[in-house]
C-alpha cells in the first residue's frame, strides 16, 4: 500500500476560508491531534541525504467540536482533557520519495507501549535524535466515491516554528494506482483555491531545518 500525499502552505487563506471551502466539497471534521515527532539520523548514512526518515511519534487525539463552528483558529486550539479519545505513540520509518511531483513514500510504522522506551531503543542502536518537531493538525475526512476508491484525509497543521500548512493525503493499493490517486488530490487542492506554486515536497522537519538555517 502507497501513502500518496501532497502539502501546500496555506499562504493568504484564512482559516474560516478554508474550512468552508473543505464543507463544500464533503469534508467532515474528525479530531485534532497534536503530535511531536523525535527525528533520529542513521547509524550507517546520513538520512537528510538519502531522503529518508526515522521518527518517534508521541501524539494525543481528542475532538473539539466542529471547528466551522466555533472560535478556533489555527492557533487557538481549545483543549478539554475530559474528551481524549487516545493517546498513544509510534515508531515511524519512511522510505524516499517516490515521484518528482508529490510527498509519496512507502511508509513502515508500528505501535508502541513506552516512548521512552523506543527512544532509548533507538539511541543504545546508535540512531541520534537530531530534531523535535512539534504539531497541532485538524484532520478532516472525505469518503471513498466517485471514483475515489480510498477515502481522502485534509490535514490542516500549524507547527511549531513554521507558517500554516495543508496535506492531503489517500491510499493507493499500487504503484499504477497512486497516479489517479495524486489527479484527485490535485483536483481537490484546486477546488480549494490553494495555488499549485504554494505546494512543497519537503517534510516539516525539512522546512524547519531550512527556517533555522536561513535564520542564523
Amino acid at each position: 500500500m502507497y501513502e500518496v500525499e501532497i502539502k501546500a502552505s496555506i499562504g493568504d487563506t484564512s482559516f474560516r476560508q478554508l474550512l468552508n471551502s473543505a464543507a463544500d466539497l464533503g469534508f467532515a471534521y474528525c479530531m485534532t491531534v497534536r503530535e511531536t515527532d523525535v527525528y533520529y539520523n542513521g547509524v550507517d548514512r546520513d538520512f537528510m541525504k538519502t531522503d529518508e526518515a526515522l521518527r518517534v511519534r508521541t501524539c494525543s487525539r481528542w475532538q473539539e467540536g466542529n471547528p466551522k463552528d466555533s472560535e478556533s483558529t489555527l492557533t487557538n486550539v481549545p483543549e478539554n482533557s475530559s474528551q481524549d479519545i487516545s493517546k498513544e505513540s509510534f515508531i515511524t520509518y519512511k522510505g524516499p520519495k517516490l515521484d518528482d511531483s508529490s510527498s509519496t513514500r512507502i511508509e513502515h510504522e508500528i505501535r508502541v507501549n513506552d516512548p521512552d522506551e523506543a527512544r532509548q531503543l533507538l539511541s543504545s542502536l546508535g540512531y541520534i535524535p537530531v530534531f523535535t518537531v512539534d504539531k497541532t493538525r485538524r484532520e478532516f475526512n472525505l469518503p471513498a466515491g466517485s471514483g475515489r476508491p480510498f477515502p481522502i484525509t485534509l490535514c490542516v497543521d500549524c507547527v511549531t516554528g513554521l507558517s500554516a500548512h495543508m496535506e492531503l493525503e489517500t491510499l493507493a493499493p499500487s504503484e499504477d494506482a497512486k497516479d489517479d490517486a495524486l489527479r484527485h488530490l490535485f483536483s481537490i487542492l484546486d477546488a480549494m483555491n490553494i495555488p499549485r506554486e504554494n505546494l512543497t515536497r519537503k517534510s516539516y522537519l525539512e522546512l524547519l531545518i531550512a527556517a533555522q538555517t536561513a535564520g542564523k
